[in-house]
């Protein structure tokens, strides 16, 4: 029988070992863990989830399997993610889009903000304002033309209402540009009339841009990162140049239902960030052009409602609409 002296130290050692236990000992997954990625194979989502898929599978104790679901600008996937039984077995890989189509398509089965819950919010991909040689040499020469009466320039994107063209309408509008919006339905065909001239400039994702501008098909006059990145070190960010709240990025989280328990949303937190934040994740995430954030869901739902509220004043100043 042990003595009084060993059973009070166990007792108070208890809650110590809950504790550090945390979440992983609250809940575990008993079924394959399913991620959405509410856009077709081969994009650029994919690598964010297929390099810690194996990681994250050996830390839940379960499958973590990839479901592909795209069509209607993500909603059919977050529909998807909407319906399914929240019990912590299905997460949603989200993007800028997620944020935007809260004002952007009101009508959707399910409210961004309310039905779900934020998990990580994983990486991010700056944009760099990319710029046809015959238009400038540098940001200031790029102000200058784009200021002129009748300027008439044009900038590409990816869609209406994609984070590029979100972002290009803000920075049009608070560097006093005069230029038109041109939407793309995928981003090689834009890059490429970029490149051709019959875009002027755009704000595209940075690991596109590395090459045609290291060998001088476009210029990179800006880049929309908190600091200056390595693959184009000259490149000086919008803060720089005096435009800090230029919002013009791609980044990736996971959310789930929010009725999803918490211990399972902590959970799934918890494997998430730890995965990320291995060194061999990181560097082959960053050699293919992502920064790495692993922010938990609190700073999450943080920046996704900043996104929200900044694409809002965008989309209604502009008068964006999809049909």
């Amino acid at each position: 029988m042990p003595s009084r002296r060993l059973l009070l130290a166990t007792l108070l050692a208890a809650p110590a070992v809950a504790r550090a236990q945390g979440p992983r000992a609250a809940w575990s997954p008993t079924q394959p863990v399913r991620v959405i990625i509410p856009f077709p194979p081969g994009g650029t989502m994919d690598p964010v989830v297929r390099i810690v898929q194996e990681i994250l599978t050996r830390d839940l104790g379960q499958p973590v399997v990839v479901e592909h679901r795209p069509g209607g600008a993500t909603v059919v996937g977050t529909t998807e993610a909407f319906r399914a039984a929240p019990d912590g077995h299905t997460m949603i890989m989200v993007a800028n889009s997620f944020a935007a189509n809260i004002t952007l398509r009101p009508t959707t089965p399910y409210n961004g903000l309310r039905d779900f819950a934020p998990i990580v919010m994983a990486t991010v991909v700056p944009h760099v304002l990319a710029v046809h040689p015959s238009v400038a040499r540098d940001f200031a020469g790029f102000l200058e033309a784009g200021r002129r009466p009748g300027a008439g320039l044009s900038f590409g994107s990816y869609g209406i209402g994609t984070s590029n063209h979100l972002g290009g309408e803000q920075f049009r509008e608070v560097a006093r540009l005069n230029a038109t919006h041109v939407p793309y339905l995928s981003p090689a065909q834009a890059h490429n009339d970029l490149i051709g001239g019959r875009l002027q400039f755009m704000l595209a994702n940075l690991p596109d841009m590395i090459q045609p501008v290291q060998i001088g098909q476009l210029r990179a006059v800006a880049i929309s990162a908190e600091r200056r990145v390595r693959e184009l070190p000259d490149t000086p960010t919008m803060a720089e140049l005096g435009f800090p709240l230029v919002l013009s990025d791609s980044w990736f989280g996971l959310v789930a239902r929010s009725a999803v328990p918490e211990a399972a949303r902590a959970r799934l937190e918890a494997a998430w960030t730890a995965a990320l934040n291995r060194p061999e994740v990181r560097g082959r995430l960053e050699e293919m052009g992502f920064t790495v954030l692993a922010h938990g869901a609190t700073r999450f739902g943080q920046e996704i409602r900043r996104y929200s509220e900044t694409y809002a004043e965008v989309i209604r100043t502009n008068n964006i609409r999809v049909e």
